[in-house]
């Protein structure tokens, strides 16, 4: 049997009494054990012979594994994943803030903060995978630098576990996600208020913003090279046509592809400030039109067939006349779960109601466009009694 990593000392008289336990394993020279931890010493004669020939072993601390705090976050206690999911952006919007501030963070600070968020967000992704694509649709309590990185992680995370990609991989994906526009933090609240066509000081700031990303990383301590790599090639696109080196889709590894993907969905169905957030049905069709020119083929084959054509969070009608939203996912990828929030009449539940879309009554007729909306609290559509933690929400 192998032995742990011990220091071996000399056993000095004050160290073991009669009748009392020793505090650790006691060897001779030889690394023979003479007496087990927690063994009583019953005479002066044993006592001598341990106190001539034996030394004690104190058994070295282990040092904490990074496999130990890098596995995805479980949860043994009811959540409620909205108000999670806030806190996600809440924490990211710290991290970004620590970053600006510390001209020299402490060595692995950024790395353990960031990697703390991305394991807590996996963890919430595996523990109700649905609520958290629904939270991508309906949330918007933060400013889009906050709000677009969640989405894009919680979305890089469901094709990364549907594809099983490795956790070592996984990490350094979804910390890219996270970080690959920081640079463009302060910039994006500007851009995405500008009705003129982009001046060509503007589009080079964001064609260069990716690798100015991976600087800021890099000089905050960041020195997982896939992580800087990923963000380097976030905005890459498999025609060749993206920024800022114009590679090819051959040497972009499939991280990065996903990273595109979720961006490019992210975008279009968050609302903007110029503009009013794309209908899902609007961005499917989008997303077919730039599969392998903006977005890789495949992945946007899996990922339209994992969200599925009606995913959580998406507004519906049904054939009742009810406002309905989409809360869950089935096999059949026509008749998801639903809870209606309107009456056909035009009023609203007072709590909202579980339809089963495979009856005729409650089909679902036609996804809906924003004007259709009505404010009701996500948790209680997933029918999640957990209190909801209210968040100071941020300035856009």
């Amino acid at each position: 049997m192998l032995m742990k990593e011990f220091e071996f000392s000399a056993i000095n008289s004050q160290d073991i009494e009669l009748d009392k336990p020793v505090p650790w394993p006691v060897y001779d020279e030889f690394g023979k054990l003479l007496m087990a931890k927690g063994s009583i010493i019953r005479t002066e004669r044993q006592r001598e012979i341990l106190l001539r020939v034996g030394l004690y072993a104190r058994e070295e601390p282990e040092e904490e594994k990074e496999d130990d705090w890098l596995k995805p976050v479980s949860f043994n206690r009811p959540i409620n994943p909205f108000a999670e999911f806030d806190d996600l952006c809440l924490r990211l919007s710290e991290l970004f803030l620590y970053i600006e501030k510390k001209e020299t963070p402490p060595e692995g600070a950024v790395y353990k903060r960031t990697m703390g968020i991305v394991t807590y967000l996996q963890g919430l992704v595996a523990h109700n995978m649905d609520a958290m694509i629904g939270a991508v649709h309906l949330m918007d309590n933060f400013p889009y630098h906050v709000l677009h990185p969640i989405q894009m992680g919680i979305l890089c995370e469901v094709i990364a576990s549907r594809l099983k990609i490795k956790q070592e991989k996984r990490l350094s994906m979804l910390a890219a996600a996270l970080t690959s526009n920081i640079s463009m933090n302060g910039y994006q609240v500007k851009l995405h208020q500008q009705r003129k066509p982009l001046t060509e000081q503007q589009r080079e700031v964001i064609e260069k913003h990716p690798d100015v990303s991976a600087a800021i990383l890099a000089s905050s301590g960041i020195g997982d090279n896939d992580w800087l790599q990923l963000v380097r090639s976030h905005h890459e696109r498999p025609s060749g046509e993206g920024y800022p080196r114009r590679l090819s889709a051959k040497t972009l590894p499939i991280e990065a592809k996903i990273i595109a993907l979720a961006d490019v969905y992210c975008a279009m169905v968050t609302p903007r400030p110029y503009r009013e957030a794309v209908s899902h049905k609007e961005t499917l069709r989008e997303l077919f039109v730039q599969r392998g020119l903006s977005v890789d083929e495949k992945l946007t084959s899996l990922f339209v067939h994992e969200l599925g054509l009606y995913p959580p969070g998406v507004y519906v009608k049904l054939q009742n006349g009810e406002l309905a939203v989409v809360v869950g996912r089935t096999e059949s990828p026509k008749e998801p779960l639903v809870a209606s929030v309107r009456k056909p009449d035009g009023n609203v539940f007072l709590n909202p109601r579980r339809r089963n879309t495979e009856q005729d009554e409650f089909s679902i007729r036609s996804t809906c466009s924003v004007s259709d909306k009505v404010s009701v609290n996500p948790a209680m559509l997933w029918g999640i009694q957990a209190l909801r933690v209210e968040k100071k929400r941020l300035n856009r």
